[in-house]
């Protein structure tokens, strides 16, 4: 026993002493080493779960003494070693008394649940007392009040003569007073009525009072026991030790509960500073540039998918998260393959742009039959009805061209300036956009996208789906020895779908030489 405290001792030192673990058979046990839900508080007499992050922060570390629940307990004084922990490793090394059942005595928490059941014993039995209390001073009140009433409402009778005689011989009726409880009938399986206490029990308080602890000294170790448990199978043998003295169990109100949520604070007591948070940056114009490499392919064929956002929050690719700028791999079976971006707008909201990739069916390979000519025989000509002709398809194609930061750049003489444009399908299928520049202007320009892919005056993009926004930009050279001007330039935006019949409306970018 005396290895057994010294090493409860030493664990002490480094985790909290009313730190355990409550076995199958409700018996403690040494904690886990590191933060875990076996692990349970005990401060309260009651087995209690802690937060993980308490635990790391008080319980595992040398720190828990600054525990609230800890200080509560302790009257804040770190040198506090908890009866109950003590007392257990008392009652191991004792020898334990056999109940007339064959099942040995366990003192520690089956103490603690036997008491917790007869506090809510004399709970229910207080409880049913204030009901009976309450209902006979109502019925009493009611009594009371009904004859007052009745003896003020009662008609005047007439003056009447009193036998004397024959009611002194007469015997005194006597008064009963019938008290009837209503009590339901017990539902099959359940709990039985609860039995009041034994005479021998120890002493119950309702849960909004404590009992004083008694402390017991042995004169031999000087180790502090509590008093044995009253009742069926707590009787001690009197040859072992001398009679204790016990004090009378003296009912203290319990304090009201103060909820304290302890955090990592640091042990002197410092906060940390807290640190400005810097203001976000507006983003500015989403832009967004989704399509593939090859807008056909065969079965099998594969081809890269790509997708160029800017200002925007968020990106997924098939519900998967990806960066502004990427790519990805993709191949088609026997079908068209459509493919999807999600785009989390500046103010929370999402849009989806797709792409298709088609699906070329395989050409049938004619293989050549020999044949003979036969000899024509001459029938009357007659001519055939001409096929029903298959109606096309009524597809609307449209394109809006718009500068995508406005209509207007400055651009220093010896430098390079772009100024991005938005060309958007308004069509109802996925179309290739044609970018011209109509009115060229006193300064070189060149068109690009932002793969790197320029034209001098005719560029491109395939794959844009219906309502999807294609980004290209209108890069000018301004020569160093330029005179001081402006300029104005005149773009225009086409759909190829249509045969570059359906154009936009004319865009008219102005660049200043200052």
């Amino acid at each position: 026993m005396s290895q057994r405290l010294s090493q409860r001792a030493d664990h002490s030192q480094e985790f909290c002493p009313h730190l355990a673990q409550i076995s199958v058979a409700q018996r403690r046990e040494p904690p886990v080493e590191f933060p875990s839900f076996e692990n349970q508080c005990l401060a309260s007499g009651a087995a209690e779960m802690i937060l993980l992050g308490d635990q790391a922060s008080y319980c595992l570390s040398g720190q828990y003494r600054g525990c609230p629940r800890f200080r509560r307990v302790t009257n804040a004084d770190p040198a506090f070693i908890p009866l109950h922990a003590v007392a257990e490793d008392a009652w191991a090394g004792m020898q334990p008394l056999d109940l007339p059942g064959g099942a040995p005595f366990e003192p520690l928490l089956g103490e603690e649940e036997q008491e917790e059941d007869s506090r809510k014993r004399w709970a229910w039995i207080g409880a049913a007392l204030v009901f009976v209390s309450v209902f006979l001073c109502s019925g009493m009140v009611a009594t009371y009040a009904g004859w007052q009433w009745i003896a003020r409402n009662l008609p005047a009778r007439a003056t009447g003569s009193v036998d004397t005689v024959s009611a002194a011989n007469a015997a005194p009726t006597p008064v009963v007073f019938i008290v009837q409880t209503a009590t339901p009938e017990p539902a099959p399986g359940s709990a039985p009525p609860i039995a009041p206490p034994a005479a021998n029990a120890p002493p119950s308080f309702p849960e909004a009072v404590t009992p004083t602890p008694i402390v017991l000294a042995l004169p031999e170790t000087g180790v502090q026991l509590p008093p044995a448990v009253s009742g069926e199978g707590a009787a001690s043998n009197s040859g072992d030790a001398p009679p204790f003295n016990i004090d009378l169990a003296i009912p203290t109100r319990r304090p009201t509960p103060i909820f304290d949520l302890p955090t990592s604070t640091p042990a002197n007591g410092a906060l940390p500073t807290p640190t400005d948070t810097a203001t976000p940056t507006p983003m500015g114009t989403p832009i967004i540039v989704f399509g593939p490499d090859e807008p056909a392919l065969p079965k099998g064929g594969c081809t890269f998918i790509r997708w160029n956002v800017q200002n925007v929050r968020e990106v997924y690719y098939e519900n998967l998260p990806m960066n502004g700028q990427g790519e990805r791999e993709e191949c088609i079976r026997d079908k068209d393959e459509v493919y999807r971006l999600l785009v989390v707008l500046p103010d929370g909201s999402a849009q989806v742009y797709t792409t298709t990739v088609a699906y070329l069916p395989p050409t049938p390979t004619i293989t050549p039959t020999p044949s003979f000519t036969p000899e024509p025989i001459f029938t009357p000509t007659w001519t055939p009805q001409p096929p029903t002709p298959t109606p096309t398809p009524n597809i609307r194609y449209g394109v809006v061209l718009a500068p995508a930061n406005g209509s207007e750049a400055t651009c220093n003489r010896g430098q390079r300036c772009e100024v991005g444009l938005l060309m958007t399908n308004s069509g109802e299928a996925s179309d290739t956009l044609y970018l011209a520049i109509v009115q060229p202007g006193a300064f070189a320009a060149q068109l690009c996208r932002p793969d790197g892919v320029c034209a001098a005056n005719d560029l491109s993009v395939a794959g844009v789906g219906p309502g999807n926004t294609a980004y290209v930009m209108l890069r000018v050279e301004v020569p160093a020895d330029a005179s001081p001007q402006s300029t104005t330039y005149g773009l225009v935006a086409s759909s190829g779908g249509s045969g570059r019949n359906v154009v936009s409306q004319q865009a008219s970018i102005v660049v200043t030489a200052p």
